[in-house]
């Protein structure tokens, strides 16, 4: 990786870094509160996609499948 790149990606997450601290706390928390359901939805990705395919297929079929 080129110098120049590595400064660029290292300004970035100052900027990120100096956004971050301007905010309120609520904020902050919002942001911290968003991030972690982020990664929490991407975890369970396969148990929500089956839980939506069972809903319609309820809906299609008037049955739940066993």
């Amino acid at each position: 990786m080129p110098a120049y790149q590595l400064i660029v990606e290292i300004n970035m997450f100052k900027k990120i870094k100096n956004w971050y601290t301007k905010q309120s706390d609520t904020t902050k928390g919002m942001l911290i509160l968003g991030l972690v359901l982020i990664v929490l939805i991407i975890i369970r990705w396969d148990a929500i996609v089956a839980g939506v395919l069972r809903g319609f297929n309820f809906y299609n079929n008037s049955t739940l499948p066993e």
